[in-house]
């Protein structure tokens, strides 16, 4: 509506000013005799002057009208909704109130979610496992424990999991280091079961030589030592 507002008033108002200049300035030549005849001729221009701007007007402002009514209205374009689960926490309200208020569906969708915010934020507290005396089996507590360690493997590919098997004094020390190695190879493989790349595993036996309390704690030491590292400082040692 602007544009045609801007072209009526570009028209109309040069010939305006054109009609206005020439009841003023097309004054007809008065003589003595003529004076009467001359002044009502001037009061006549005057009046159709007068009149031609009113009508100009009108028809102006009539047409500005009936371009506002055919003006489309103005449409913003509709956005696809998809379907999603939106949780919004009220303020005041308890965590564990609002959890009644879902689904089992998305009570189980929220609680995967935060158990994966935990696995990859945090290291497995258990670091140690033990063995039985000449033993190399894990039990089913200890598989159980190893399966949030392949979890935080996946979930964190920067890192290298150094695994060390350790063995107590007793026997010959040759055999302790290839029992110790066993056994840290037995941790191995319950984490590539997992999924878990054997390129973030190096292991080592370190047989009887480095006591987690010293030589006569024989149970605390058969054992073997998870230790996590990050994979480029490893690479450059």
């Amino acid at each position: 509506m602007n544009r045609h507002l801007r072209l009526i008033t570009t028209i109309t108002l040069p010939l305006l000013f054109t009609v206005g200049c020439a009841s003023t300035d097309s004054k007809p030549f008065v003589t003595a005799d003529s004076e009467t005849d001359n002044t009502l001729t001037v009061s006549q221009e005057k009046i159709d002057v007068n009149a031609s701007v009113k009508l100009a007007i009108h028809n102006m402002d009539g047409y500005l009208n009936q371009l506002e009514q055919e003006q489309p209205l103005a449409t913003t374009p509709t956005e696809e909704i998809t379907d999603m689960t939106v949780l919004i926490v009220e303020e005041g309200v308890e965590f564990d109130t609002l959890t009644n208020r879902l689904s089992a569906t998305e009570s189980e969708e929220i609680d995967q979610l935060i158990e994966v915010e935990n696995s990859t934020s945090a290291e497995p507290e258990q670091m140690k496992f033990f063995f039985g005396f000449n033993k190399v089996a894990i039990s089913d507590t200890d598989k159980a424990m190893l399966e949030q360690h392949g979890t935080y493997l996946l979930n964190n590919k920067n890192v290298v999991l150094v695994i060390n098997g350790h063995a107590d004094n007793r026997g010959n020390k040759n055999y302790n280091q290839y029992l110790s190695l066993l056994r840290a190879e037995a941790i191995a493989a319950e984490l590539t079961r997992a999924g878990v790349p054997e390129g973030q595993l190096r292991i080592g036996g370190m047989g009887d030589n480095v006591p987690m309390l010293n030589a006569s704690h024989w149970g605390e030491n058969r054992r073997v030592e998870l230790l996590y590292r990050d994979a480029l400082m490893l690479s450059s040692q």
